[in-house]
């Protein structure tokens, strides 16, 4: 065990000291190491892109979802008039063709209540 133990010593001193004197990343590791620093890279790269795809459909699923709400309040609005509009004119029209001689007033309808001496 005395063996074991002093060469995972020697191996961790022997790399504190390439890191140290900065030869960590030399020639010799870049060669035998390269698909996998290709691989990281890679997938830093795509990382990135992903992130910028996602915060790019994130901001135009936002401008659509608020364009809709726009969207729906007018299809609401629109509908109002026309049934306003709708009911109005098919009311004028009944009155028109069967001749009664009614005509729409330019003041709105009052309301009148019971008075104290009316009631039962």
């Amino acid at each position: 065990m005395g063996k074991k133990e002093k060469a995972e010593k020697v191996g961790f001193v022997k790399y504190l000291k390439l890191v140290i004197q900065g030869r960590i990343f030399s020639l010799d590791f870049f060669k035998s190491h390269w698909k996998f620093i290709v691989c990281v890279v890679a997938l830093f790269l795509l990382s990135i892109a992903n992130r910028y795809v996602c915060q790019t459909k994130v901001s135009t699923i936002k401008e659509l979802r608020f364009e809709l709400s726009g969207a729906k309040t007018e299809r609401v609005r629109a509908m109002a008039r026309y049934k306003g509009l709708v009911r109005h004119s098919s009311i004028v029209f009944l009155v028109n063709e069967r001749h009664l001689g009614l005509e729409i007033p330019d003041t709105p309808p009052v309301k009148i209540g019971q008075q104290d001496g009316n009631k039962k």
